[in-house]
C-alpha cells in the first residue's frame, strides 16, 4: 500500500504530465460520516488550485466517499437520525465553499444486498435533486461497482441496479478493476469475461455517453 505522501506525489505528477488531455478529475478529499457530515480529509483542496486555474477545460468534481464503511452507507440510505438530510445539506455547503467545482462525484461503497435497492435508489435520487436544485449546471457523477447483471456483484453490492440509477446521474464511473481485492481470495483483478459481462450490462442500462469505465492498470 502506498503511503499518503507517495500517493499524493503521484497525483500531482499525473496532473503535471497529463492535465492537457484530461477531461474530468475527482478531488478525493471529502469523507462522509454516519451522521451525514462531510469532512475534508486527505489532500488539501488548496493544493489543486494552481491546476484548476491553469486547466480551465477540466471538469473538477468534489469526490465524496464513505471510506468503504458499510454503516455509513446504511445510515445515509436509511436516513438514520437524519443522516441523509444532513448529508444533502452538506453537499450544497461544499459546492458553495468551492464555487468553481463542476459538481460532485459520489463514491459510496459496501451498500449491501438487493433488499437495500429501493432506499439506495431514493438516496441517489435525492442527491441528484439537491444538486440540480442548487445549480442545474452542476454535474452528478456516481461511482458504482462492477456488475454483470441484477444480483451480479462479486463483492456484496447487490443493492446496485444499473438501470434504476440512470436517471440520477449525468455520468457514471464503473469500477471495473475489483474482481479481486485486498481481503478477497487471490485472483485476477479484472478477468476478461467479467469485464465483458460488466460492459455489456452497463450499455443496456445507462445512456452510453454517460459511461466511464475504470481500466485495470496495476
Amino acid at each position: 500500500m502506498l503511503s499518503n505522501t507517495v500517493a499524493q506525489l503521484r497525483v500531482f505528477q499525473a496532473l503535471d504530465k497529463y492535465s492537457d488531455r484530461l477531461d474530468t478529475v475527482g478531488i478525493f478529499s471529502f469523507s462522509a460520516n454516519a451522521n451525514g457530515a462531510i469532512s475534508e480529509t486527505g489532500i488539501s483542496v488548496s493544493n489543486f488550485l494552481p491546476y484548476i486555474q491553469k486547466w480551465r477545460h477540466i471538469k473538477w468534481l468534489l469526490t465524496i466517499n464513505n471510506d468503504g464503511y458499510a454503516p455509513i452507507f446504511s445510515a445515509l440510505r436509511n436516513n438514520t437520525n437524519g443522516a441523509k438530510d444532513t448529508f444533502l445539506s452538506e453537499i450544497v455547503r461544499i459546492m458553495r465553499k468551492y464555487p468553481w467545482c463542476s459538481g460532485v462525484d459520489i463514491d459510496l461503497a459496501r451498500g449491501g444486498e438487493f433488499e437495500n435497492r429501493e432506499n439506495a435508489n431514493k438516496l441517489f435520487s435525492d442527491i441528484y435533486s439537491i444538486v440540480k436544485n442548487y445549480n442545474s449546471s452542476k454535474i452528478v457523477n456516481i461511482c458504482l461497482p462492477g456488475m454483470t447483471g441484477i444480483n451480479g456483484s462479486v463483492g456484496g453490492e447487490n443493492w446496485c441496479v444499473y438501470a434504476d440509477l440512470n436517471a440520477f446521474c449525468d455520468t457514471v464511473s464503473i469500477m471495473t478493476y475489483g474482481m479481486s481485492w485486498a481481503g478477497s481470495t487471490p485472483g485476477a483483478i479484472s478477468p476478461r469475461d467479467w469485464l465483458v459481462g460488466t460492459y455489456n450490462y452497463a450499455v443496456t442500462a445507462f445512456d452510453r455517453d454517460k459511461i466511464f469505465l475504470g481500466m485495470p492498470a496495476y
